[in-house]
């Protein structure tokens, strides 16, 4: 499991680094990451505003059907919370 969780939280951690504006500090023995999203805050796509990090965990579900939580519940209202404690089969 440990190369697993390894292997999927490289995989994360490289994609969001190719994302406009946000910022991630590498997780050393969680199953998520929390990247700091504020570069947003104040945007609008669409009919959506982005004013915090619950807008744009809304607008992510919304848009392109990722689950994320807002920052605010675990003390870090700059970033979102994204999980890749998930099967290899449902990640692909």
């Amino acid at each position: 499991m440990k190369a697993a969780f390894l292997r999927r939280r490289d995989l994360i951690c490289g994609l969001l680094k190719e994302v406009e504006g946000v910022k991630i500090i590498i997780p050393l023995g969680a199953f998520y990451i929390m990247p700091d999203v504020s570069f947003y805050f104040g945007k609008s796509y669409g009919e959506s505003k982005i004013t915090n990090s619950d807008d744009l965990a809304l607008y992510l579900l919304d848009k392109a059907q990722v689950a994320t939580v807002g920052g605010d519940a675990f003390g870090a209202p700059e970033c979102i919370r994204i999980s890749y404690a998930t099967s290899d089969e449902v990640a692909d």
